[in-house]
C-alpha cells in the first residue's frame, strides 16, 4: 500500500491543529494525570474516590460555567460563592418551616437569580465596575447569611430533599454529577449554537463595535450575570442537599479561587472574547483533582492554596503571552 505524501502532510497538520486546541490539550493532560496518579497513589483509582472526585468537580464546575459566560466579556463576579450560600440559607429556612422540598428549591433558585439580576443591572445599566459591585454584593450576602443564622447552620430539612438532590442513580451515578453534565451540555449549546452565543463573543471581543453592529450589549451583559446567579442557585441546591443543611461557611473565598481557576485553566481569557464550556469542565476536574490528591497524600491544606495560586498565575501569564503573539501578527 502506497501512502500519499500529501495525505501524510495533511495528517501531520491535523495533528498539530488538534494540539493547538486548548480543549484537546486539557483533555490529554487530564487523562495523563489520571494514569500517573493511579500508579503513584493506589487508592486513587477506586470507584468511590473517582465519584467523590466528580462530585467535587461538579461543585466547582457549575458556578464556573456561569463565570465562563461573564469572563468572555472580560467581566468578573466575585459574589458567586456567597450568592450560593445566602440563597441556600434563606431557601432552606423556608423549606424547614414549610417542609416543602419544591418550595424550598424554587426559593433557592429565585433568590440566587434575583442577586444575579442585581449584578446584571448594576454592570449593564448603571455601568458600575464588575469587580467593585460584585464585591459589594458579596459583602452584603455575607452579612445577611451571618445575621440570619448567627453563625449556625439551617437544618431540619425534609428527607426528600437530600434523597432527591444528594442521591444517585442506580446507587452509582451521583445526581450532582448528572446535573453538572446536563448543565454543561445545555450551556455549551447556548454558547456555540445560538445567536446569543455569537453576540456574547462579539461583545467580549469589542463591546463598542458589537453595539455599532446592532448587538444589544446591555441585554447580553445583564443576561450573563443572571445566568451566573442561576448557576450559583443550582450549586446551592446540590451543596445544601449533600450537607443536609445550609450555613455561611458554604461560600468561602477558597470556593471562588477554585471557580476562577477552573475557568482560566479551561482557556477562558481574562481579556475577554474567549472561553468554552468543555474547557471549563476539564478545568473543574483538574482543580478537584489537585484537592483530591492533596487529601489522599495527607498534604497540608494550606499548601493546596499555594499550588492553586501558582496555577492561576502561570495560566494568566500564558494567556498574556498568547495575546502578545496574536497582537504582533
Amino acid at each position: 500500500m502506497v501512502v500519499n505524501k500529501n495525505q501524510t502532510t495533511a495528517g501531520k497538520q491535523t495533528g498539530f491543529a488538534l494540539l493547538k486546541n486548548g480543549n484537546v490539550v486539557m483533555g490529554l493532560v487530564t487523562i495523563a494525570a489520571f494514569v500517573v496518579l493511579s500508579v503513584i497513589i493506589p487508592q486513587f483509582l477506586t470507584v468511590g474516590n473517582i465519584f467523590n472526585l466528580l462530585v467535587q468537580a461538579s461543585s466547582i464546575g457549575i458556578p464556573a460555567i456561569g463565570l465562563t459566560f461573564i469572563i468572555i466579556t472580560a467581566g468578573i463576579d466575585l459574589s458567586l460563592p456567597t450568592t450560593m450560600a445566602v440563597s441556600a440559607i434563606l431557601g432552606c429556612a423556608i423549606m424547614a418551616k414549610t417542609q416543602s422540598t419544591f418550595l424550598g428549591v424554587v426559593s433557592i433558585l429565585a433568590i440566587a437569580m434575583f442577586i444575579g439580576a442585581i449584578n446584571g443591572i448594576s454592570v449593564s445599566k448603571l455601568k458600575m465596575v464588575p469587580m467593585i459591585v460584585t464585591l459589594a454584593v458579596s459583602t452584603v450576602n455575607i452579612g445577611i447569611s451571618n445575621y440570619y443564622t448567627q453563625g449556625k447552620s439551617v437544618s431540619g430539612l425534609p428527607k426528600s430533599f437530600s434523597s432527591v438532590f444528594a442521591g444517585s442513580i442506580g446507587g452509582v451515578l451521583p445526581i450532582s454529577v448528572l446535573v453538572f453534565a446536563l448543565v454543561a451540555v445545555v450551556m455549551h449549546i447556548l454558547l456555540t449554537k445560538t445567536i446569543f452565543g455569537r453576540q456574547l463573543f462579539q461583545t467580549g471581543v469589542n463591546e463598542k463595535a458589537a453595539r455599532v453592529n446592532g448587538v444589544n450589549t446591555t441585554k447580553i451583559i445583564f443576561l450573563i450575570y443572571f445566568i451566573g446567579g442561576c448557576m450559583a442557585g443550582i450549586n446551592g441546591i446540590l451543596t445544601a442537599a449533600r450537607l443536609n443543611s445550609a450555613g455561611p461557611t458554604m461560600g468561602p473565598q477558597s470556593a471562588f479561587n477554585n471557580i476562577v481557576c477552573a475557568c482560566v485553566l479551561g482557556g477562558a481569557s481574562v481579556w475577554g472574547g474567549k472561553g468554552t464550556i468543555l474547557g471549563t469542565v476539564f478545568g473543574s476536574i483538574v482543580m478537584a483533582l489537585i484537592t483530591n490528591v492533596m487529601n489522599l497524600m495527607n498534604i497540608d491544606f494550606f499548601v493546596t492554596y499555594v499550588i492553586k495560586g501558582l496555577v492561576i498565575i502561570a495560566v494568566c501569564y500564558l494567556d498574556v503571552l498568547r495575546n502578545r503573539v496574536k497582537g504582533s501578527r
